[in-house]
């Protein structure tokens, strides 16, 4: 049995259309729905969800959500203390839970700010904030930006924290330069000095160091860095793994059951994509993600596959023999799963835990992670911007495929820049207006102070050729009358074409003062997009302009 969720008692949620935009000005916030509307949609997807009986290879909704709440708080108590080097209480599993994610990058402050608002939902409900960190993502540097030069030619460098390395998932990172990692702070600190920046990497890296003292895992060592400073802030959220969530049995029987559906499921996910690309008129293919493809009866999962050492994630496609379904990894078949369309997923959860042991990471995509997370974990989602628009494909098939009213999520992103100096005054517009001033003066350079021998003789002129141009439009004459005026017209715009070259070439200081203007005026927003950039990590702030920024959320 199926739930429905009645949408006429919902608060009114943003349509499909609603355009998502990235606040632009220092120090600015978007959340959609605001923080007290959030609150009652958690309460209000809590209680719908905790009713849902949709049946998941024989278990309910509400009974497996309550299983995976029960499993990933367990987990998520233990890995967070290990974070803190101090053991922490499990968090009740039936108050309501807000589930936030990303990788354990060192990512800006627009990012930071979904776990602040993780935080305050939470305390606001009376329930929990939850952390997922997207481990299974592969890791692209080992650098972050630094702004370097001066305030009037600054440039990006960067600063490693630790040794350049093929593109990998973050979970199977390890440090590779003790040195290096260790320095990070004090190189860090060093870049922002010029600039009078206390960066708060200085209070948080020991953290990081502590915690390298114990594992070489290099996700748990950036984990510990930001949660511990969280903490500090008054932030009590919990933190879990994706590479630990897709070993808990509920999310190894969710997984099941999309496998057990994959059809059905594959023609819901590719409709809801083709639907998505055609909304918002998106031509690529692999936006906002490839379609799910079939090949000789095998159909490709949500899923990925790799072992550990390997370069790339692989690929998942699976195909029903009978009762059974084999599971590949691109082309090698890795295992076969006790399960059909009508079976329970008791054993077929069991093959997928002995994948582990044998050196498999069986793990989510993005539409998966976010699957589960909304269906099975939490009572709301925080999502930033990015993750919102791909929501909206989530959304069609959480109505389409599970046949529910989708929860309601939270879009959240901020920005805030470094505080280098205020921005150069230049414009767009003023590079625009530059550019069609320095084109009109090919054309009408009467029009910019020109001076010189004849000048105002040839405007003279210029000017009586324009009137007999207006006085000589075709309209109202003959086929005969036109053909005879044509000479004397081509004979006109020949003369006006001639002027205009002339009074050109009387310009040459006009053209060169805008040509400087432009260059200096291309020369300031270029410093702009380094001074006024959002992309800067956070670890590179001093601490007082996050707390600013993160308040605003109470």
């Amino acid at each position: 049995m199926s739930c429905h969720l009645d949408t006429e008692s919902d608060v009114e949620r943003p349509s499909p259309r609603t355009r998502l935009r990235v606040p632009r000005t220092n120090r600015s916030l978007l959340a959609v729905p605001g923080v007290s509307e959030t609150v009652s949609a958690t309460r209000d997807n809590q209680s719908r969800l905790e009713a849902c009986r949709y049946n998941v290879q024989g278990r309910p909704l509400d009974e497996l959500r309550r299983r995976a709440r029960f499993e990933a708080l367990q987990m998520a108590a233990k890995y967070t203390s290990d974070l803190l080097g101090t053991r922490i209480a499990v968090p009740e599993a039936s108050e309501p839970l807000v589930v936030t994610g990303h990788q354990p990058a060192l990512f800006h402050p627009g990012v930071w700010v979904k776990n602040f608002a993780t935080g305050v939902l939470a305390e606001q409900t009376g329930g929990v904030g939850l952390n997922l960190i997207v481990d299974n993502d592969t890791a692209p540097s080992m650098a972050i930006h630094v702004p370097a030069g001066t305030h009037r030619q600054p440039r990006f460098d960067s600063v490693a924290f630790d040794e350049p390395r093929t593109a990998i998932p973050f979970e199977d990172c390890e440090i590779v330069s003790r040195q290096t990692f260790t320095s990070f702070a004090d190189r860090v600190a060093e870049a922002l000095q010029p600039w009078g920046i206390s960066p708060v990497v200085q209070d948080v890296w020991p953290d990081a160091l502590d915690r390298m003292a114990t594992t070489r895992r290099l996700t748990d060592c950036l984990a510990a860095a930001r949660h511990r400073q969280e903490r500090r802030w008054g932030l009590e959220n919990v933190e879990l793994p994706i590479s630990r969530m897709c070993l808990l049995d509920s999310f190894l029987w969710f997984a099941s059951h999309l496998l057990a559906h994959l059809p059905r499921f594959q023609d819901c996910h590719n409709s809801a994509l083709d639907e998505y690309r055609q909304r918002n008129r998106i031509h690529s293919r692999t936006h906002p993600v490839p379609e799910l493809v079939s090949r000789d009866g095998w159909l490709e999962a949500p899923f990925w596959l790799w072992r550990k050492g390997d370069e790339q994630r692989r690929r998942v496609f699976a195909r029903q023999i009978g009762s059974r379904i084999q599971l590949a990894a691109d082309t090698e078949v890795v295992t076969e799963l006790p399960l059909s369309p009508e079976m329970d997923a008791c054993c077929s959860v069991e093959a997928l835990r002995a994948l582990e042991v044998k050196g498999w990471r069986f793990r989510t995509r993005a539409l998966s992670t976010t699957l589960f997370a909304r269906l099975c974990l939490g009572d709301m989602f925080v999502h930033g911007i990015g993750g919102a628009k791909y929501d909206e494909m989530t959304d069609r098939i959480v109505e389409t495929f599970f046949e529910i009213c989708p929860p309601r999520f939270m879009t959240l992103s901020a920005t805030l820049y470094l505080p280098l100096g205020e921005p150069h005054p230049a414009t767009v517009d003023d590079l625009r207006q530059l550019r069609t001033d320095l084109r009109d003066l090919q054309f009408n350079a009467e029009r910019h102070g020109v001076t010189g021998e004849d000048v105002q003789s040839l405007v003279i002129e210029k000017q009586t050729l324009l009137r007999e141009q207006e006085l000589s439009r075709p309209e109202g004459l003959s086929r005969r009358e036109r053909l005879a005026r044509r000479p004397e017209n081509r004979a006109r715009h020949r003369r006006l074409k001639q002027i205009s070259a002339e009074l050109a070439a009387r310009a040459d200081s006009q053209r060169e003062r805008i040509g400087r203007q432009i260059a200096e005026t291309e020369s300031q927003l270029a410093a702009n997009e380094i001074l006024c950039s959002r992309e800067y990590s956070w670890c590179l702030f001093p601490a007082e302009e996050l707390r600013e920024l993160f308040g605003q959320l109470r």
